[in-house]
């Protein structure tokens, strides 16, 4: 059985690359916008940055990405993969993800009889777990602090700027030249 934590931290840092790409002109604004975007593939995959992604009750997503947001998945709601990046990823009781669930820059939250089938990983926060949690996988927490501060999350925090704009391309919208 191949581990499905690559793949999902390859999805999620692909997803991220358009964040760390600098836009010179929109930093010169002296007023701040705040871009909020969402995109669900045919395939069942959804991902949004800036807002949270909320996988609600007895529904079923793939994989599941949020940017600058957080990720809920609901009690009854099944997902393939979870992944935060500088956000939290918060499994309540009932839900299962039958991959990984993963933070970068923020915590994994596993409330009562959440299943994981995977891995649970927070890099650069915590992995809080009730105690009848049921995770397959590895638990992973990683955390440098120094002087209060998290080096691992304001790496990420200084790589996602805030003036940072959405560039979600769906292929079906890209015509040939």
């Amino acid at each position: 059985m191949r581990s499905r934590f690559l793949p999902t931290l390859a999805l999620a840092s692909t997803l991220a690359l358009p964040a760390f790409a600098a836009d010179d002109a929109a930093k010169k604004s002296s007023l701040p916008v705040k871009v909020v975007c969402a995109t669900t593939a045919k395939d069942g995959s959804r991902v949004v940055q800036g807002t949270d992604l909320v996988i609600e009750a007895g529904e079923k997503a793939k994989d599941v990405v949020a940017v600058e947001g957080n990720i809920i998945i609901r009690k009854g709601a099944t997902v393939d993969d979870a992944v935060a990046i500088r956000g939290r990823v918060i499994v309540e009781a009932g839900a299962v993800v039958k991959g990984d669930a993963v933070s970068m820059g923020g915590e994994v939250r596993l409330q009562g009889n959440a299943r994981v089938e995977g891995s649970a990983v927070a890099l650069g926060g915590k992995l809080t777990t009730d105690k009848d949690v049921h995770i397959e996988g590895d638990r992973i927490s990683l955390s440098f602090e120094i002087g209060g501060k998290d080096l691992l999350r304001g790496f990420i925090e200084d790589a996602l700027d805030k003036d940072s704009g959405c560039h979600i391309i769906d292929n079906d919208d890209v015509t040939d030249a």
